[in-house]
Formats: structure tokens, sequence, C-alpha cells
């Protein structure tokens, strides 16, 4: 037991006592300590036994509710090193991230409800775009979510999750319906590390152009007019695709 610089009892209590406290389970703290997200304040040389101080408890419980809420340990570990701007930046992320994995999951149980239905799948629209069918490899699931992302944001919708690694959103409609598919490629494909160039037609360049930067995208350059195209411009996407954009009539 030790007095604090305020003069409040920091009691130095077991593993046990802390786990009773905290509601996190002695092989959780052991590993918490391991990773070094929850060090106890004395380990017994001799004995390996660990104590901590009463004044942890708070933080444990904080550990524990972030864990309830799927916050990474990772992030964990940033809001407790960090300040309260950190802690909001880290929880708001993670909010996001939550609400774009709902939305895939309530896809999902849509499309299975109508399965069971036996209605077919109605696909969302980006009426404003068109004139394309567009297929996209990337070579791995985290490639998937950053093309999907720049995607989605570009036209302004949500790709759909078809499963097997594959993404898709209908472009255009009418006589001048195309779609794009971004998908997963495994190493034996020939298609396999394969960078695309296409082209989309788009009603609103510059505001499509902006979009894209807006979401990461690399410019090659900006709006301009052609003397043997519509007026267009050029840039790469996030996972290296070279992308053309041209004024097209609604």
């Amino acid at each position: 037991m030790r007095l604090d610089d305020v003069g409040v009892v920091d009691e130095l209590v077991t593993i046990g006592t802390f786990s009773m406290l905290t509601g996190l389970s002695v092989s959780t703290l052991r590993h918490y300590d391991e990773i070094g997200l929850l060090r106890p304040a004395t380990v017994d040389a001799r004995t390996g036994y660990r104590r901590y101080r009463s004044v942890q408890v708070d933080i444990a419980r904080r550990v524990r509710l972030l864990r309830q809420a799927e916050v990474s340990t990772e992030d964990i570990a940033r809001m407790l090193d960090g300040d309260v701007s950190d802690a909001r930046a880290v929880l708001a992320r993670h909010r996001s991230a939550l609400r774009e994995r709902s939305e895939r999951v309530e896809a999902v149980l849509d499309q299975l409800a109508r399965d069971l239905e036996g209605k077919p799948m109605q696909m969302k629209s980006a009426t404003e775009f068109g004139l394309a069918a567009v297929n996209i490899g990337v070579d791995s699931d985290d490639a998937l979510e950053s093309a999907c992302g720049f995607w989605g944001e570009v036209l302004g919708v949500q790709l759909e999750d078809w499963g097997s690694g594959s993404r898709q959103v209908v472009l255009g409609e009418g006589d001048a319906i195309g779609f794009l598919n971004i998908r997963v490629r495994s190493a034996d494909e020939p298609q396999y590390g394969h960078k695309s160039a296409f082209g989309l037609g788009v009603v609103g360049l510059d505001e499509a152009h902006q979009r894209a930067l807006a979401a990461g995208a690399t410019e090659h350059y900006a709006p301009t007019d052609g003397e043997n195209m519509p007026r267009h411009s050029r840039f790469a996407d996030p996972v290296g695709n070279r992308v053309v954009l041209w004024e097209s009539a609604k």
C-alpha cells in the first residue's frame, strides 16, 4: 500500500482481485501485460506474481468496454497513449467502420431474404455514369477495401458484396447500362497483379474529377478539352488503375 501525491491511498492488489474488480479474466490481463497494453504496477522477480494499483481499475474497465465494442488493442493503445482528440478520432473511425460493416451485413441478409422468396436481386445503380463494363483485379483483401471505398466515393454508391472476394455496382441505365466489378484475384491467375486502364463517361466531369481527387486519386491531368475526344481528365485510383473520365450527355 502507498500514498499518492494527493494523499489518496493507492493499494496494490493481486491479479485475481484486479480481475474481479475490472471484469477482465486473469488470462486476458496476462495477455495485455505481454503486449504492453495494460502493465501491472509490479511483478515479483522471484515468483512472477503481478500486482496492480487500485487507480488502474478505471483504465482496465475502459479497456474492457472498448474491447466489447470491438475496438482493436492497437487502437486502444493509441487512445491510452494519446490525448482526448486522439481518442475521439479513434472512436469516430471505429464507428464509421462498424456502420459500413453493418450496411454490408444488411445487404447480405436482404439478398438471402430475396433468395428465399425466389426474387432476383436488384443491384444499386449509379445512373450518372455509363458507357463501360469494367473488371478490376486486386491482389489482397486490403486492396479490395481500398478500391471499393475509393470507387464508392467517386460513384456516390456502395458496391454490393457478391461473395467470393467480389464487389459490384451497376453503371448507367437503359441502353448505356454496364457494371463495375472489383475482386481479389488469386496468384495463379494470369491477370494477377495487372493494373487496368479504362474510361468512363460521366455527366458532370469536373465534379466527378474533384470527387476522385478527394477520395485519394493521383491526378494525371485536370479536365481539359481534347481535339479527338470530348472534354476529359485522367487519374490513377489508390490501387494503381489508370482512369479517363470524359463528359457524356445524359
